[in-house]
């Protein structure tokens, strides 16, 4: 298990640093400003794209067929995660309020498009092979509000908006980024071509090309570089920590705001405030480095980290160093042979993952627009905090049957399978009769399956919308009416600690389930499982 716990640190490590290498800022490279590059790319505003997300988990096939507690439903669940395709053929973002995505979601060998629009404080979802749109209201509480910061002008100050906010970010970006960008070294691998040919939106164009490829190994000595000119410049930090006070405190209304949150007093670090805060960082920086070195002296530590994983990045930039075009390639691949004669554990049959980003943009910061939510789209729209109220089945029947989400949410999900657990020591338990006749409790059984009950004197009705079965009972009477047909059931109808209790096997057969005993050591029964699939 330790062994499993430290693997998984440095599998962590390597994708970490494969992830800062790409978003690294570099020196200039042939006359194009990586560093400006990238701080622009975190300062666009509106823009119109494309996109593709593909993530794919590389398994021993062979371990995966010798492996006998994998079932059929395992193998085919397998098969549809280990292959998930995000395509997004067209993003137009006007603001950070308004935005229309259309797209399509593959699962393996299943496929179904999708769209997404957020207008203002209200987001509408579509998916294709749903009945209705979904809606989610976005007017709860605002980030000011839930940082405590949304001040009014009751306060006696100047409210703080959100492009107060904004605008704050953006500096931060500027300021911050451009330390940690500005700080970071080449990597290997990096090469500049002046004067590509590219497509952007079926358009040819003459780009920079910013190229870059590193293996896990270059990309763990580049981060152990990294990591350690930070530790090495308190200068730089302690300079970069006092702007960012600087930057949050120059606006009026956030100055003020922080103050009435601190309920007065000086809220300006104190020199000594901010060289504590530089201590941590240091500390955290040295700890992160020494973490890195203890991985290094692991047994298994080539076999993590080696030529079979790497980070691979393209970027197709304009002469207003505007990312245009980019392409971001990593694979984390372990040694599994090398791993086999270091570990006696059986190893998992996965053998690593890779994930593809593919994207275009156009229309950088220009007048973008996007579409809206209509009126009538909102009186037809089911809203998505009401889903979690409902039944799976319930959810399940909002999609069309021919439709491949269904078939998904059906067959691989099974979200329209209910099962009770009803145990011999809990409170309302499962009763045996001394005849051998196991007894549940009725309205907990019927609440969790979803059914309604209603009381009539001595007479109980149960309405099941899953299948739309209504049963009739009578207090100490062991007929009972299903769906207008009188049947004998096996135990009458008992109050038992004022609970009414039926017969669990006449029961699950009118509602379409099925009974068995969970048992320890094949004789001790423990608990009662009622189950059913609704479609």
């Amino acid at each position: 298990m330790l062994k499993g716990i430290k693997r998984f640190k440095r599998t962590y490590l390597v994708l970490l640093a494969a992830v800062v290498v790409i978003i690294a800022g570099c020196q200039a490279v042939a006359g194009v400003d990586l560093n400006k590059m990238l701080l622009n790319s975190l300062k666009v505003q509106s823009a119109e794209s494309k996109q593709s997300v593909e993530l794919k988990l590389l398994w021993d096939e062979q371990a995966l067929a010798d492996d006998e507690d994998l079932s059929e439903g395992g193998q085919e669940l397998i098969s549809m995660l280990s292959n998930v395709k995000l395509q997004i053929n067209e993003m137009k973002l006007r603001d950070n309020d308004h935005m229309s995505v259309k797209g399509d979601l593959s699962l393996g060998s299943r496929s179904f498009g999708f769209g997404m629009v957020v207008d203002g404080e209200t987001s509408l979802m579509t998916l294709e092979g749903a009945k209705q749109p979904f809606l989610l209201d976005m007017s709860g509480a605002s980030a000011l509000e839930t940082l405590g910061l949304g001040l009014t002008d009751e306060d006696g100050a100047s409210p703080v908006t959100e492009q107060t906010i904004t605008e704050v970010g953006r500096q931060l970006i500027d300021h911050v980024g451009g330390y940690l960008v500005g700080t970071m070294p080449n990597p290997e691998g990096l090469s500049v071509d002046p004067l590509a040919q590219t497509t952007v939106n079926g358009e040819s164009m003459t780009l920079a090309h910013v190229s870059v490829k590193l293996d896990a190994e270059q990309m763990w000595n580049w981060v152990k570089d990294y990591v350690g000119k930070l530790q090495n410049d308190r200068e730089g930090l302690r300079k970069t920590m006092v702007g960012l006070v600087d930057i949050v405190l120059a606006d009026p209304s956030l100055k003020q705001a922080i103050e009435a949150s601190e309920e007065g007093g000086n809220i300006r670090p104190t020199d000594e405030e901010i060289d504590e805060i530089i201590d941590e960082m240091i500390d955290g920086l040295a700890s992160f480095s020494d973490s890195m070195k203890e991985q290094e002296q692991a047994d298994d530590f080539a076999a993590i980290v080696n030529k079979n994983s790497f980070a691979q990045a393209d970027l197709y930039v304009d002469s207003k160093l505007d990312i245009r075009k980019s392409s971001l390639d990593l694979q984390f691949k372990s040694d599994r042979k090398a791993l086999a004669s270091e570990d006696e554990e059986e190893l998992p049959p996965i053998e690593g993952l890779s994930l593809s980003i593919k994207s275009e943009m156009w229309n950088i910061n220009g007048d973008v627009a996007v579409d809206k939510v209509g009126d009538d789209q909102k009186k037809s729209a089911v809203e998505l905090e009401s889903l979690e109220n409902l039944q799976g089945y319930e959810v399940l029947r909002m999609f069309d049957p021919a439709s491949d989400v269904y078939s998904l949410l059906d067959q691989e999900l099974h979200i329209g399978r209910q099962e009770v657990i009803v145990g011999l020591y809990s409170n309302q338990p499962a009763i045996i009769t001394p005849s051998g006749v196991t007894l549940v409790p009725l309205r907990r059984v019927a609440s969790e399956l979803g059914a309604s009950i209603k009381l009539d004197l001595d007479r109980i009705k149960l309405n099941d919308g899953a299948t739309g079965t209504s049963i009739t009972l009578k207090k100490g009477s062991s007929q009972a009416t299903v769906n207008g047909k009188t049947v004998k059931w096996s135990f009458p109808t008992t109050t038992i600690d004022n609970a009414v209790y039926v017969p669990a096997r006449d029961l699950a057969k009118a509602l379409g389930a099925s009974v068995r005993w969970e048992t320890f050591d094949t004789n001790e029964k423990l608990w009662l499982e009622i189950t059913r699939e609704v479609h």
